[in-house]
Order: C-alpha cells, then structure tokens, then sequence
C-alpha cells in the first residue's frame, strides 16, 4: 500500500514539474511589450488626430465634420450627449468625444484600423477595443428608441405612408438581405462561406417608406442557401408564425368591403405568404401580373435604396471587415443604428438629400446619387432568388392585389409602361 502512495505522489509531483516547464516555455514565447506609450504615440494629446484635425473642423469647417461624422455638428453634439456617460472611462486618458469620433471616422470611410491608430496616435489594440466597444454602446442605447419594433399604431402610420408615397395599400414594409463580406474566421470550415466565394455573414431587414430600418437580424445560418435564411431570422419566423403586431385586415379601397391582411413585399428570394407578397415568376405574363410587378418593384425599391444609402455613408459595409464574426455583428448593427438616429434627427438632410434616392417622375425612374457613390466599388451582394410555394390562400391575395392595381387602383402612370417588352420582375 505504501509502495503504491508512494508512486501516486512520485507521479503527481512529476506532473507539477511538467506544469512548470510548460508554463516556462510559454512565458518564453511570449512577444514582450517594449513600451509602455511607443514614442511615436507619446505625444499623442497635442498633435493626435482629434487636436490637430477634428476639433478644428468642427469649429471651422462644418462640412468637414459631415464628411467624417454623417452628421452635422448639431445632430454629432446630440449623439454624444446620449452616449457620453456610457464611453467615459475613469482611468483612462481617452476621452468620449475621442472615442466616438474616432469610430465615426472608422464607420464612415472604411479605413483600416492600423490607418486610425497612426491618424490618432494610438495602439492598434486600444484602437481595435475602443471600435468594438463603442459600437456596442451605440447599439445597445439607440436600437430601443430607433430601431425598436413597431407597434400596431406605428405599423397603421407605416401603411399610410406606403400607400400615400408608393400607391401600395395594406403595405407595412418592404424586406430583403444582404451579404456583408468579413475576413475567414478561424477554423471555420464553410460555415461563412457563400455562392459568391466569399466568407460574409447575412443582414436582414425591413424598412418603412421613408427609408428608415424597422427590423434588423444578422447570422451567418451556417450552409443554409440564401432562400432559406428569411426562415431562420428572427424576423422571418414571426412573419412566418404570424406573431407581429401587424394591424388587422382591412379593404384594398372604400370601393371594396372584403378585408386584405396587411403585407410585406420583398422580391424572388423571399416566400409568397399572406402577409409576404412576392413578385409574378417568369416573363410571358398577363397585363395585370405585369402591372402587379411592377407596381410591387416600386415599393420594394425603398428596400433598396435604405441600404444603398446605408453602404454609401457608412464604407466600412463595403469592405471585408477583419474581425471575429460577432464583432462585425456589432460593427454592422452600430451602423444601422446611426443610420435611423440620423435619418430621424437631420432635419437639414445632409445625409439624405432629395436626390440621393430614387424617385419617379410617371413611370420614369431617376436613380438616386448614392448609386453613382458606389458604382466603382462593391455593392452589398444581394441574396438569390429561390422559388418557394407559397399557402393556396396567400396566391389568391395577390391575385386579388393585382386585379386592384388594375382597377379602381390603378394610376395614370402604370399604363405607360412598355407591358409587350417589359421583363421578369425579381
């Protein structure tokens, strides 16, 4: 018995002294930090970025501020009062105006953070947690109050604005996806991998008609295809389940009396259901499928003028991000919440102006500025088109939407179109 105890507490001491070496050897492979301040950094408070360059802007050159900020100093001054107590930090030398113009700076030109370390003499770690940290500030004390989701009420006032903007009535919003392209995560296998040989993770979401986000999810989904993504969101499963707070059905028109449920629209990729209108597949259509397209592809288009706009001011949507997964969720959703705050707040409409949207003149579409912004470089790539059967009920709605639109619904303008040449509508 002895002889055993003996070889037990012979093995366990060998094992402390394997422990021992390791941690020796790890500690001896470890990079050693030379500097406390890299010398290059140490003057960082009297010619860093924030002294020499954005506090003169802001005093000097307002338009300057919009180019680094996406907003005026008015709605910048605004925003930093709501996150101002979240980004200071006692014991350290960096204060909130630093932290949130430095990562406004990030968002909105798309630049490196090694780029923003320099600008701002700082360390690329500081710079990388202060981004991260930041992001989730604003997201975490913005997206309650800017990109909650709606209530009954505010989804009544979204149907009026579609309605009285896009003549589409019963109409809550208009949905679709998008990939965000971001560096291979580790050891990830396909899981980011998508049809376009890039890694990304999926953004989907809403918008009302003024371009503003009413819903917003991200995930990667794993290997699931791109039509199969709306089911997994959180948003698709309660449009899906019919758990949103949408109104209840009402007439098309005061001609009609037989109620219609209240509807999203989205384009191919998306499910045709009873509150999920999707366009008529093929090219050789009826009249009314054709008008009911292109009606549809009107309204949709505030979908997609929301994130073109969205990708136009904040460039760092454009590029790979190079961060884990769940930071660029952060970085991502930060960017969505700025982007309401300031579409609600701009009452100057410096980041939209009139002609950075689409618009109509009759059946003519103008294309808005922010698609000139970013024609040279790379859009948001959109989701594909997949064909999923939909519910019996939910093909006689829109049948019953496109006789509508032929009807007492119809609009001058709709009857220009060329119906005999007019293609596919996706």
């Amino acid at each position: 018995m002895d002889s055993e105890n003996k070889e037990i507490s012979d093995l366990f001491l060998d094992l402390c002294e394997l422990y021992k070496l390791y941690e020796e050897y790890k500690n001896s492979n470890k990079r050693q930090r030379q500097y406390a301040v890299r010398p290059i950094n140490q003057n960082w408070a009297t010619s860093g970025y924030q002294l020499q360059v954005f506090r003169q802007i802001k005093t000097l050159e307002p338009a300057e501020v919009f180019s680094h900020t996406r907003m005026t100093p008015v709605v910048f001054e605004l925003l930093l009062n709501l996150v101002i107590s979240s980004l200071r930090k006692p014991k350290q030398r960096i204060d909130p105006e630093e932290r949130l113009s430095l990562v406004l700076l990030y968002l909105s030109q798309g630049v490196s953070i090694q780029s923003i370390a320099w600008s701002y003499k700082l360390g690329k770690t500081t710079v990388r947690n202060i981004i991260l940290e930041t992001c989730e500030v604003i997201w975490r004390l913005l997206s309650p109050v800017y990109v909650s989701e709606p209530t009954e009420k505010q989804y009544k006032d979204i149907a009026k604005d579609f309605f009285n903007m896009w003549n589409l009535p019963n109409c809550v919003g208009a949905v679709d996806g998008k990939h965000i392209a971001i560096k291979c995560p580790a050891s990830s296998g396909s899981l980011y991998f998508n049809y376009k040989k890039f890694f990304s993770i999926v953004l989907m979401a809403t918008c009302d008609a003024k371009y503003t986000f009413t819903a917003v999810s991200i995930g990667s989904y794993g290997s699931q295809s791109d039509g199969g993504i709306f089911q997994l969101s959180p948003f698709g499963q309660s449009l899906m389940q019919d758990t949103l707070p949408l109104p209840p059905s009402a007439p098309l028109s005061r001609q009609s009396l037989e109620p219609f449920p209240h509807y999203f629209v989205g384009d191919a990729a998306f499910p045709l259901r009873p509150n999920l209108m999707r366009p008529y597949p093929g090219s050789n259509l009826t009249r009314s499928k054709r008008i009911f397209n292109y009606r549809l592809s009107r309204g949709r288009r505030v979908i997609e003028n929301a994130f073109g706009i969205a990708a136009a001011r904040w460039r760092i949507l454009r590029t790979t991000i190079e961060c884990a997964p769940e930071n660029c969720e952060k970085i991502v959703l930060a960017c969505l919440a700025l982007h309401n705050f300031i579409m609600l707040n701009d009452q100057s409409r410096w980041y939209c102006p009139e002609n950075y949207v689409d618009r109509f003149e009759g059946n003519l579409m103008l294309e808005g500025e922010w698609r000139r912004e970013i024609e040279s470089q790379r859009s948001l790539p959109p989701l594909r088109s997949a064909v999923r059967r939909g519910p019996a009920n939910a093909f006689s709605l829109r049948d019953r939407l496109a006789e509508y639109f032929v009807n007492e619904g119809a609009v001058s303008f709709q009857d220009a179109i060329d119906l005999a040449t007019s293609g596919p509508y996706v």
